[in-house]
């Protein structure tokens, strides 16, 4: 009877082992990808792209949306850690001109429009872009006591609903994906995640300065490949 149960501890070790790792892979179906450039089409079918890249535990995300006349880039970046994104700092640069920004440290932030800048005690904080693909990587859980950026103003982030799911076409097929609406101060962000492409944010739609973005994915290439659902 010993003896059988000898014979069969490593055996349950082993599947043990197996199912830990499985549910470990489970957890990061999601794993942000090393270079994703997604095309967007914004409001009045403005182009935008987003780039996210990765290089060992620093990210990087660049946004460019071409306005009639100029450019506006957001780009932030940071650390990762696990599953989780730390930002360092956010820039809001418009027609090649800074003009807001926002430096997250220690949990203090700084943040402002260009030469315009103060400091607050916040905790947990994040701009939208890097809270995209925060939600993207953790099955869109959100971070508790978050505050969101967009350089200008600081937002306590009130709740995350899912509001439903719908099929966009993407490089010429079509994928699922979820939609959610977070509360930022007295509005909201919209978000949508494609669910079969590692939730990618296929949509983030919110309003600053009385300009509504929206910004629907229309092509995607993770790690140099185009995808096609």
């Amino acid at each position: 009877h010993t003896h059988k149960e000898n014979i069969m501890n490593p055996i349950k070790t082993t599947l043990l082992t197996l199912s830990l790792l499985t549910a470990s892979i489970g957890a990061q179906a999601a794993e942000l990808p090393q270079s994703a450039v997604l095309q967007y089409s914004g409001s009045y079918g403005i182009p935008a792209t987003m780039t996210f890249t990765r290089s060992g535990n620093q990210y990087k995300i660049v946004s460019t949306i071409k306005v009639p006349l100029y450019n506006i880039r957001f780009e932030s970046g940071g650390s990762i850690n696990g599953t989780t994104l730390n930002p360092s700092y956010y820039k809001d640069v418009r027609g090649g001109k800074l003009y807001a920004e926002a430096k997250f440290s220690g949990g203090n932030i700084t943040y402002g429009k260009a030469g315009d800048l103060k400091t607050e005690k916040s905790g947990p904080a994040m701009d939208l872009f890097t809270l995209a693909w925060q939600l993207a990587a953790n099955d869109v859980r959100l971070p508790s006591g978050l505050k969101i950026t967009n350089g200008k103003k600081l937002y306590t982030v009130g709740s995350m609903n899912k509001i439903g799911s719908e099929s966009y076409k993407l490089n010429g097929g079509t994928t699922p994906v979820s939609k959610y609406r977070v509360r930022r101060g007295d509005d909201t962000v919209t978000y949508s995640f494609a669910s079969d492409i590692d939730n990618i944010p296929a949509q983030i739609s919110y309003t600053d300065d009385g300009k509504t973005y929206n910004l629907k994915l229309t092509s995607v290439k993770i790690n140099g490949k185009v995808v096609k659902p």
